[in-house]
């Protein structure tokens, strides 16, 4: 199902600035192509937007400042420095930003779609696999992808059975979701484990749309006292180098930080740790909403930074697998992977990985990393094919 209101809302690509572009330092070249592109109408309706941004700065720098604790001071300093650099002030403490020089390397999170829009064109059209996590699962299926098996699909209501649920508990989640939004861990009673489609006919009753439905995937033993109660899954995105082969560019274990929470996701409160994608090593993990920072689990005690996850090669290796084999049509893809008892899975792909999870979890902007070098690589590419 093509989600006309995620691309809807992400259509219009923010310039950053009045007249001159304020960026990072790896996308100037990008930002002279665009600048020197605009007609009259498009660069008044952007001096018009980036005015309406620096109106908005100093409350929302105040506002920030209440959320996390911070005094006046810090609210008068990152009024300044996201004037001077057109920033969120929410980034500017997220990322721990003291002086404007340090934004160099990191992109905007307003940036994120107009640069997915010319680099990874596939994401934008209607039918792109990645949006629809139905079509997601036949791709993974077709090219024998580990990924959770579909039990059943429910499709306003009604209901389609592909094969009887092994365990108690199953997971429905809405085909065109983003986030980890609407997300259902239920738990089949004993007594309705004879008619799985009746039970689902009854927990469905009200849903709209398309929904999986699939067996709860459990994480690897040796990750328990980290992930507590709720699925712990990799951001691992993938990203084709200049020899046409997909290459890690970055790696963050997002994991619960309550044992109330089941779901991993920073919207629900949860962690991320960044992963060398070379060793599988964590660091330090730090709060996706938040500006705690714990090398131990806030709730078990658990030692985060300097562990191994356990598997990793064969999920760097999967990922890759991935993206060239099955989804070769995308130039980069964020993967949630599994890192199950029985082997990494794949759990979803997107196509626009989410720029705080990619600059927060390592405290450092991507512009500084190989992500950054590969985006100016295909940005170049781009313009180039124009």
């Amino acid at each position: 199902m093509y989600n006309s209101l995620y691309y809807l809302k992400k259509s219009f690509a923010i310039y950053p600035g009045r007249t001159e572009p304020v960026s990072a330092k790896f996308l100037a070249d990008y930002y002279r192509t665009r600048q020197t592109s605009r007609g009259p109408l498009r660069a008044c309706v952007d001096w018009l937007v980036g005015s309406a941004f620096l109106s908005w700065v100093p409350g929302r720098a105040r506002q920030v400042a209440r959320r996390f604790g911070f005094d006046d001071a810090w609210a008068r300093k990152a009024t300044t420095i996201a004037r001077e650099r057109f920033a969120d002030p929410n980034d500017i403490a997220l990322f721990r930003i003291q002086s404007p020089d340090q934004l160099d390397d990191f992109m905007r999170r307003f940036e994120s779609a107009a640069i997915s829009k010319r680099i990874n064109p596939a994401n934008w059209r209607p039918d792109c696999v990645l949006a629809d996590k139905l079509a997601f699962e036949r791709r993974c299926a077709e090219h024998n992808i580990p990924h959770p098996p579909l039990l059943a699909t429910v499709s306003d209501g009604r209901v389609t059975v592909r094969q009887q649920p092994q365990t108690s508990e199953i997971v429905m989640k809405p085909a065109a979701g983003e986030g980890g939004s609407g997300v259902r861990v239920v738990e089949i009673p004993e007594s309705d484990r004879g008619d799985f489609a009746g039970f689902l006919a009854r927990e469905a009753k009200g849903l709209k749309g398309t929904w999986l439905v699939q067996p709860r995937m459990f994480n690897h033993p040796d990750m328990a006292d980290i992930a507590i109660n709720a699925l712990a899954t990799v951001r691992m995105t993938t990203m084709f180098n200049e020899q046409g082969e997909p290459e890690v560019v970055t790696s963050v274990l997002r994991f619960a930080s309550r044992e109330d929470l089941r779901v991993d996701n920073i919207k629900a409160g949860g962690l991320m740790a960044p992963v060398d994608a070379e060793t599988g090593v964590l660091g330090p993990a730090c709060r996706g909403r938040g500006i705690e920072e714990y090398d131990r689990h806030p709730a078990s005690g658990a030692t985060i930074a300097g562990r191994t996850l356990p598997n990793w090669p064969e999920a760097v290796a999967l990922a890759k697998r991935a993206h060239l084999e099955a989804f070769p049509e995308y130039t980069l893809v964020g993967w949630d992977v599994v890192l199950s008892g029985d082997g990494p899975l794949i759990l979803e792909g997107n196509g626009k990985p989410c720029m705080i999870i990619a600059q927060r979890a390592p405290r450092r902007g991507v512009g500084a990393t190989r992500f950054g070098e590969l985006i100016r690589y295909h940005l170049a590419k781009a313009s180039a094919d124009r």
